[in-house]
C-alpha cells in the first residue's frame, strides 16, 4: 500500500487477546487467536521493518470484556505493573501500549496514581523508547505531559460526521497542551469507511496540523483509492510530523468556521501550516486574515491537496 514508506510505522493490537490470567497471576494468551504466540508476531512484524503495538487496561478489567467475559476479568495492570510490563516489552517485545480505564473506574483507582505507576514500571523495563498512550476519554490534566506520549481527549471516536465534528470541537481550545514530544490524542481516524470525501479532507487534515496520533481504523484491505491517497497526502503528513511538534490554536473564527494554524521548522519562521474549516452543514466563506496568521507584507500559499502553490496573498 506504500503506508510504511509514508511514515505509518505501528501495528497495534487492540482488546481481546488474552485468556484470563492464572492462579500464578501470570496472564495467559488466547493461543487459537495467537497460535504461535506474541514473541513470533513481533519478530514478524519487526522483520517488515515495522514496530508493534499492544493494549491493556490501567484496572482490572478490559473494556472489551464488559466486565463479564472471563478472558478479560483481571487481566488489567492493577497489582501487576512490573510483572506485565515485562512481558509485554522485555519478554513479548512490543513497541507501544494503549492503557484504556475501564477496569481503572470499575476498580475505583486514583488515575494520575494508577497511570504514574505504570509510566514508571515501562520506564523500569530493559526495553527502552516504549510509545505509551493513556486513553481515559477525557483531557486528564497537566500532570499526564510527565507520564506519558499521548493521551486522549474525548469519547470514543465512531464513523460518522457527527463524531469526528465534535471531537475537533472538543479539541479546539486545548491546543496549548500538545508540545516537547507529549501529544493530545483525538482517537483514531474514521478514513477508509463510510464518510464524504469532504469529511475525510477535514478529519485528516485537523488531526495533522494538531499533531495527533495517526492510527488508521478502517479494514486495511479494503481501503478506496482516495482514503488511500489521503493517508499517504505527503503534505499533510509534514504538517503532523514537523519536528516542532505543536497544537494549532484557533487564530480566527466565523460561527462554525474555524481557522487554526502553527509554526512549521522553527518558532516565529517564515513558514505556517494553516487549515480553514468549515464545521457547519451550509457552504460559508470567509477572508482569512494573514494578520492574524502572523504575517504582514505578500505571503506564498501552498495547497496541500493539490500539492500546488496557490499563488500570493496580501492582508487576506
Amino acid at each position: 500500500t506504500g503506508l510504511r514508506e509514508a511514515g505509518y510505522k505501528y501495528v497495534n493490537i487492540d482488546d481481546g487477546y488474552w485468556d484470563g490470567r492464572g492462579s500464578d497471576g501470570k496472564l495467559r494468551l488466547n493461543v487459537r487467536r495467537f497460535p504461535s504466540g506474541m514473541k513470533s508476531l513481533t519478530k514478524y512484524i519487526h522483520g517488515l521493518g515495522l514496530k508493534a503495538g499492544i493494549y491493556s487496561d490501567a484496572g482490572d478489567n478490559t473494556c472489551g470484556s464488559g466486565g463479564v467475559a472471563a478472558w478479560g476479568l483481571g487481566v488489567g495492570f492493577v497489582g501487576h505493573e512490573k510483572e506485565d510490563c515485562n512481558l509485554y516489552f522485555d519478554q513479548w517485545d512490543f513497541d507501544f501500549i494503549k492503557v484504556d480505564y475501564c477496569g481503572g473506574r470499575h476498580a475505583q483507582l486514583d488515575e494520575r496514581e494508577q497511570y504514574t505507576k505504570i509510566s514508571n514500571a515501562i520506564k523500569s523495563c530493559k526495553k527502552k523508547n516504549v510509545v505509551f498512550n493513556v486513553c481515559r476519554w477525557a483531557y486528564p490534566g497537566t500532570w499526564i505531559s510527565d507520564v506519558c506520549d499521548s493521551w486522549r481527549t474525548t469519547g470514543d471516536i465512531y464513523c460518522a460526521w457527527n463524531s469526528v465534528k465534535s471531537i475537533i470541537k472538543e479539541n479546539l481550545y486545548i491546543q496549548a497542551y500538545t508540545g516537547g514530544g507529549h501529544y493530545n490524542d483525538p482517537d483514531m481516524l474514521e478514513i477508509g469507511r463510510t464518510l464524504s470525501h469532504d469529511e475525510e479532507n477535514t478529519h485528516m487534515a485537523y488531526w495533522c496540523i494538531a499533531s495527533s496520533p495517526l492510527l488508521i481504523g478502517c479494514d486495511m484491505t479494503t481501503i478506496p483509492e482516495y482514503s488511500l491517497n489521503l493517508l499517504k497526502n505527503k503534505d499533510l503528513i509534514a504538517m503532523n510530523q514537523d519536528r516542532l511538534g505543536l497544537g494549532a490554536p484557533v487564530v480566527q473564527r466565523d460561527g462554525d468556521v474555524y481557522v487554526v494554524a502553527k509554526d512549521m521548522e522553527k518558532l516565529m519562521g517564515k513558514k505556517r501550516a494553516v487549515v480553514v474549516m468549515n464545521l457547519s452543514d451550509e457552504t460559508k466563506s470567509i477572508p482569512v486574515s494573514m494578520e492574524a496568521l502572523g504575517f504582514t507584507g505578500q505571503v506564498g500559499v501552498y495547497d496541500c491537496f493539490t500539492h500546488q502553490t496557490a499563488g500570493t496573498a496580501q492582508g487576506t
